[in-house]
């Protein structure tokens, strides 16, 4: 299918929707469920798919119209939405996408099906939708034990061009200085979300990769506002351009997930770009974070058809 088109939206505009699959992922935070319970009151959501991680981690979602599944790989994924598509009767289908707490592979997974997918005299709107957090104090930061493309995205390289990284900061500390070191990219960029939501995000982003920021310094940084995707898209697409007549070019997300979506929507558009993932293996920090009441949602309607 072709990626027609995406936009940004507000929540209030979902309003009488029929959607045929709803996705999102079961952990332990207290925000998993905050779009799902939004969206159930004034839509029609015919099947709903809780994402688990472990059975003996996790506790089931326990509604009678959340079916839970223990994803094993991203295959199983691709299939569930494959599934719903090919065995609706319906040309246009509506699909709610819910990766605030899905891992990366997960969401990526979902968006590189339907640009890749075969199916013919069908239109696909995906509404791709984050829950905000409150802050939360970051953990202790725990050793990167994987840097590498995200599963699915990786493309066999063909270019000798020395490569570019722009690295999205998150809050945590040393979590960029890795990739850095492996990569050894010849050009590096380094951005994050300012203004956040809650400041405190940003001031905890600035202390704990000082270092870093001092390194790069200001000419090879740029910010970008946490909820406005229509922004960031154009830095980055403007970016691109700059850049890839002389570099590979690769997006490390270290930051929120509304950036790291955008990325590998791009990835998806231009095919040179890579998107790379660096975080703890199995081993990682568990937050439990909580939405902001009012829940605060960043929505993006992308459009596929045959």
């Amino acid at each position: 299918m072709n990626l027609k088109y995406g936009r940004q939206i507000d929540f209030e505009e979902l309003n009488g929707y029929n959607f045929e699959l709803f996705l999102f992922a079961n952990n332990i935070e207290k925000r998993k469920l905050t779009a799902f319970n939004s969206i159930i009151q004034n839509n029609n959501v015919e099947k709903a798919i809780a994402f688990n991680y472990n059975e003996s981690l996790d506790e089931k979602i326990e509604i009678p119209l959340v079916e839970n599944q223990t994803v094993s790989s991203i295959i199983q994924i691709r299939n569930i939405i494959r599934d719903v598509i090919i065995n609706s009767s319906k040309t246009e289908i509506n699909l709610f996408i819910d990766y605030s707490c899905m891992t990366k592979p997960w969401y990526y997974s979902i968006l590189s099906y339907l640009a890749e997918s075969e199916i013919e005299n069908k239109v696909i709107n995906a509404y791709f939708s984050y829950t905000a957090s409150i802050y939360s104090e970051p953990l202790e930061p725990k050793p990167n034990t994987r840097i590498e493309p995200i599963e699915g995205s990786y493309k066999i390289p063909t270019s000798t061009k020395p490569k570019a990284l722009i690295v999205c900061l998150g809050y945590e500390q040393n979590k960029a200085q890795g990739i850095i070191d492996q990569l050894e990219p010849k050009l590096t960029y380094i951005c994050y979300s300012n203004p956040a939501l809650d400041s405190k995000f940003v001031s905890a982003i600035q202390n704990n990769n000082k270092d870093i920021l001092r390194d790069i310094g200001s000419e090879y940084t740029f910010t970008f506002p946490f909820d406005d995707i229509k922004f960031l898209e154009k830095q980055l697409t403007s970016l691109y351009y700059n850049l890839r007549d002389e570099y590979s070019i690769i997006i490390a997300p270290l930051g929120p997930k509304p950036f790291t979506f955008v990325a590998m929507v791009l990835s998806i558009i231009f095919k040179e770009i890579e998107v790379w993932r660096v975080d703890s293996g199995l081993d990682l920090n568990r937050y439990t974070r909580e939405p902001f009441n009012p829940a605060s949602f960043i929505v993006n309607k992308i459009v596929f058809s045959s």
